[in-house]
This record gives structure tokens, C-alpha cells and sequence, in this order.
């Protein structure tokens, strides 16, 4: 479609052809990430999370025995200028058509670039150690882990930390989060299953009916 709003405005084919051919490219060499696995082979990896988002910086997720490593593969710099000034360029060329492949072309780019920054981590054996830009926090300084749909919040005695999951990985991910965190650990769902257990305590102390008596006496 792209290619026939470009034909009636040559000037956009300098777009189009560029920008459709490097999708195509980016996508042949960019593996597909493996999501979040479980690593039972490693003595102290628990659990391998491929991307969480915090504020706008992408991080691989490394929960291990006694701490959790943010390992960052990119800033705000890749995951949101690329895809915006792409976009810009081809609403100006070639309007909205334009501005879609900018932002696909954008986004694409984006999971290259971290898609390499895995890799390197990776094959550089740094999982388990922190740099510049990593983020580091130990279990026992933890107050409360709690999952809330797609998003995991952290929190301390002076500080919060929130991480944002793609969809889906929440639900996959509780067993291993209980698994980790222990009675640290609070979903939506068990937030509420204990306070209607409260409810239930209350009235079950407080029966109406008694209250009633009390009170005509």
C-alpha cells in the first residue's frame, strides 16, 4: 500500500523503498527473544526475564538466589527518538501511510539494538554482574513484591521501583515469582482473596442480627 501512495508522489519512493527494505532486513536478523525462562541448569540464576520496561529504558530481568539485576539494553535515546523522527519523516512524505512505517521501522530498530545489547550480555558472562547502568536489588531489603496485571512493583524502606512486562508474562511468571519471594509476595488476585476473607471474618464476629439485640436492649 505504501509503495502505491508512493507512486503518485515520486519524492515518497526515497521513503518507502528505504524504509520497507530495512524492516525487511532488521526482521532476517533479529531472533525472536525467548520471553522469560526458568534456568534449573544454573546454581544461581532463578528465573531470566528478557525485557522490562522502567520509566522508558528497556532491561533483561535476572532474579537470582538473593537479589535481582536490571541489566539495561536501552535508553530513551533508542526505544522512543528513533521511532518518533522516523515517524515525523514519513507523515511529512507520505502522510499517515508514511508515519506508520517510520514508527514500525522505528520499532524494529529498537529490538535489534537489543536484541545485540542480550547477546553480548550474554555471551560476556555478565548476568550476574552489575554495570554503569544496571540497577541492583537485594531480596532483604525488600518490604513487598506485588504483581499487578502486567506490572511488577518492588518495594523498600525508602524507595519503589515499578516493571513493566509484556503481556502475557505476568500470568506465567507468578508460580516463580511465589517460588522466589515467598510470603513477600502479593498478586491482585490474593490481595483480594484476603480482604474478602477479612469481610467474611467480620461478619462472621459481627453477625447483624446480634448487633440488632444489642442494640434494643
Amino acid at each position: 500500500m505504501a509503495f502505491l501512495f508512493a507512486v503518485s508522489n515520486p519524492t515518497g519512493l526515497l521513503f518507502s523503498v528505504p524504509i520497507s527494505i530495512l524492516n525487511i532486513v532488521i526482521g532476517l536478523v533479529t531472533r525472536s527473544p525467548l520471553g522469560f525462562e526458568n534456568k534449573p541448569e544454573s546454581e544461581n540464576i532463578r528465573l531470566l526475564v528478557d525485557r522490562g520496561v522502567v520509566r522508558a529504558s528497556v532491561y533483561e530481568i535476572v532474579f537470582l538466589n538473593s537479589k535481582l539485576i536490571l541489566k539495561r539494553l536501552s535508553s530513551v535515546t533508542v526505544t522512543v527518538i528513533p521511532a518518533l523522527v522516523l515517524a515525523i519523516v514519513g507523515l511529512e512524505v507520505l502522510g499517515i501511510i508514511g508515519a506508520l512505517m517510520g514508527g514500525i521501522a522505528g520499532f524494529s530498530l529498537q529490538e535489534f539494538l537489543t536484541q545485540r545489547m542480550r547477546n553480548k550480555i550474554e555471551s560476556e558472562l555478565q548476568l550476574t554482574s552489575t554495570g554503569n547502568n544496571d540497577l541492583e536489588i537485594k531480596y532483604e531489603g525488600l518490604k513487598e513484591v506485588r504483581l499487578a496485571k502486567n506490572r511488577l512493583y518492588l518495594t523498600t524502606e525508602t524507595n519503589s521501583l515499578s516493571v513493566n512486562f509484556p503481556r502475557g508474562y505476568s500470568r506465567k511468571m507468578t508460580p516463580m515469582l511465589e517460588s522466589i519471594f515467598g510470603s513477600k509476595f502479593e498478586t491482585e488476585e490474593s490481595i483480594r482473596a484476603a480482604e474478602a476473607s477479612e469481610k467474611e471474618n467480620e461478619k462472621r464476629q459481627h453477625p447483624r442480627g446480634d448487633r440488632g439485640k444489642l442494640s434494643r436492649r
